[in-house]
């Protein structure tokens, strides 16, 4: 199964891609990994340090956007990238997200960096269930 997809045509200044899980879950952690491999090449990072968080949204997509923008700004602020991502979601009003993501600092002289993404964008976000899948939409801001 795909987990990710760039849209090259969909944003000309910006990343736009669709990212598909078989659960909310999976859903999650493939758009994490979407948003990260655009920012480093993960066979430069290794997961030496993990980072627990936890958001919350009436919405999936509230829930899923918040979650983004939690693990953009960890990385802003702790100086980090991440490589992998743990979620478990509680459906309800709201709906829980808890994510334990592992990575280390920055470091330019180990670090193959690509992309530094600012932020998600709420321009064609999505969020659906297509057949035996969820998909998402998701246009990030470099």
């Amino acid at each position: 199964m795909k987990k990710y997809k760039f849209l090259p045509d969909i944003a000309v200044a910006d990343i736009a891609f669709e990212a598909y899980g078989k659960t909310l879950p999976e859903l999650f952690v493939h758009c994490a990994e979407a948003i990260f491999v655009e920012m480093v090449d993960f066979t430069t990072v290794e997961a030496k340090e993990m980072k627990e968080f936890s958001v919350e949204g009436d919405t999936i997509e509230q829930a899923l956007y918040n979650f983004l923008e939690e693990l953009i700004y960890l990385k802003d602020v702790e100086v980090m990238v991440f490589k992998e991502f743990k979620v478990q979601i509680v459906e309800g009003k709201p709906i829980r997200v808890h994510a334990e993501v592992k990575g280390e600092e920055i470091n330019q002289k180990k670090h193959k960096l690509g992309n530094d993404v600012k932020a998600v964008t709420m321009h064609q976000f999505e969020v659906k269930k297509e057949k035996r899948q969820w998909v998402a939409r998701i246009i990030i801001d470099i």
